[in-house]
């Protein structure tokens, strides 16, 4: 019996290697990831941001931008990663 394209299995080692359930984490992972981050900038913004300098404002979004985007690189370096010797030659 084989495996359709969209009967949700493979028969390629689906125990090992599910590519469609892993992006599909990652993508709503990185969309729930910049709106979080964009209300917490934008509420920052509005209520907490009047004790601090511009200047300071601007550092800690850009800092928050930055540790945003270290954690949405490592997600996803790892799932690129997986792919590294399948396609060598």
């Amino acid at each position: 019996m084989t495996a359709g394209p969209f009967s949700g299995t493979s028969s390629i080692r689906s125990h090992e290697f599910d590519l469609f359930g892993s992006i599909r984490l990652r993508i709503l992972g990185s969309l729930a990831a910049s709106v979080g981050w964009i209300c917490l900038t934008l509420l920052y913004v509005a209520f907490w941001a009047h004790g601090f300098s511009l200047f300071q404002s601007i550092v800690l979004v850009v800092v928050s931008l930055l540790v945003l985007a270290a954690f949405l690189l490592g997600a996803w370096v790892s799932f690129g990663l997986r792919f590294v010797g399948r396609w060598s030659d």
